[in-house]
């Protein structure tokens, strides 16, 4: 019995009964690939499958094929006794799971779960996808214009999809967790956005979404965390911002100074009211006065940068919150009290974290000595740099004609989930 490593795969050389016998494996490590050699032959020994765990019971079934061995019947595919379980049917089963329902990334899980209707169909079997067809899934989105990081993100959901149909005894085998993830190098990103050139882009959005820029701009809060943010949570007195852990993507409770120059930009968010929302930001238009969303939120951004003729790579929202960090520092901001109003998404925290306390007071005197005005703008991605002057070619974008009943489909920004409006 042993374990050797060919290439990048761990194999195991092992005698279940009798006879050598070699089997490739998913591990990762060495001792990963001694564990599952211990899960499978004590059950071959035993004779008891049941206990296996899933990637530990993949290999054993493999083992079984490879050798045209009968499968026990703990081993056996179950499908003639069960109903077909389709891809659909899953993302229902998913969507309404305790902790998924509730989930601040509920919104998110659904637009990726979306991409994956369309690629492989509502009627597809979920226990049909294997390693080939996510393979597959990887190269075709990057075609149609999709970045890595985006992949990612989808296959992610669909790895905590399987999870979930796991815990719920539909599946044995999560193949998402058997597929290497795609190298995001290429779209690694380092922006600065100027205060003139924030407020061209600004100037040239909608009012609502001005203001949004501009807290965002001056505060460096995520999008989500703006969208959530509630006038409960806005002391404008204090000039502070209070968040819970439910509203922030590290799940932690943060405070947000706010600067001088914030406060008559909440002041004028906060004069458009209605008695269905307390939200912060709120869009009035011809429809009436709403929450703004989420989907609602994607579109002026990029509207503007083509009304403005840019060229790419073009800057993110996201982006605002990267250039308040570089002016914090290039201000002399203590980086403990910067990333404490950040409230950066990772695993542990630090001694600082734990028990270095920041008083109000010293979070509103350090974010009013930050000045927002650092340098000219500058757009890196990966070795292409972009200081986002007006393209030659063009000044205003083109209008979008309708496509033409046939044309392929390109990746969708639009969230439509075939009618499900209770999932969306």
């Amino acid at each position: 019995m042993s374990v050797a490593k060919r290439g990048k795969t761990y194999h195991l050389a092992i005698r279940p009964f009798g006879k050598l016998i070699y089997v490739a494996t998913p591990a990762e490590t060495k001792s990963e690939a001694r564990r599952i050699e211990m899960a499978v032959l004590t059950a071959c020994r035993s004779g008891d499958y049941r206990g296996l765990e899933p990637v530990s019971r993949e290999v054993c079934v493999r083992m079984f094929r490879n050798q045209h061995w009968e499968l026990s019947p703990d081993l056996a595919p179950q499908e003639q006794h069960q109903e077909k379980l389709t891809l659909w049917r899953a993302i229902d089963l998913f969507l309404n799971y305790p902790g998924i329902k509730e989930s601040k990334t509920r919104e998110r899980y659904v637009r990726s779960l979306t991409h994956l209707i369309r690629a492989w169909g509502k009627d597809r079997n979920v226990k049909s996808l294997w390693i080939p067809d996510l393979k597959a899934y990887q190269i075709t989105p990057k075609s149609e214009g999709a970045r890595p990081g985006t992949i990612n993100w989808e296959l992610a959901t669909l790895s905590k999809l399987f999870g979930v149909l796991i815990e719920l005894q539909h599946v044995d085998v999560n193949p998402v967790r058997l597929v290497k993830r795609l190298s995001t190098k290429d779209s690694e990103r380092e922006v600065y956005l100027s205060r003139e050139f924030v407020t061209r882009i600004a100037d040239a959005c909608p009012q609502w979404y001005r203001l949004m820029i501009w807290t965002a701009f001056f505060s460096g809060m995520r999008r989500g965390e703006l969208l959530g943010l509630t006038r409960r949570r806005v002391n404008l007195s204090r000039k502070m911002i209070h968040l819970g852990p439910e509203h922030t993507k590290e799940g932690r409770r943060k405070r947000v100074p706010i600067h001088h120059e914030l406060v008559p930009i909440l002041e004028e968010a906060m004069k458009v009211t209605s008695l269905e929302s307390d939200h912060v930001f709120l869009i009035r238009d011809a429809k009436g006065v709403r929450p703004a969303e989420m989907e609602a939120s994607k579109y002026p951004w990029g509207r503007a940068c083509e009304k403005l003729g840019l060229e790419k790579p073009w800057p993110r929202f996201h982006d605002l919150r990267h250039t308040w960090r570089a002016n914090a520092r290039r201000s002399g901001m203590d980086p403990f009290i910067a990333e404490s109003i950040l409230g950066h998404w990772f695993r542990g925290r630090s001694v600082n974290g734990r028990y270095g306390f920041v008083s109000d007071e010293e979070l509103i005197r350090a974010i009013d000595r930050v000045s927002f005005d650092h340098g000219e703008t500058v757009v890196w991605v990966s070795g292409k740099m972009s200081t986002c002057k007006q393209s030659r070619k063009q000044n205003v974008s083109k209008p979008r004609l309708p496509k033409k009943k046939g044309q392929a489909l390109t990746r969708p920004n639009s969230l439509i989930f075939f009618g499900r409006d209770d999932w969306i």
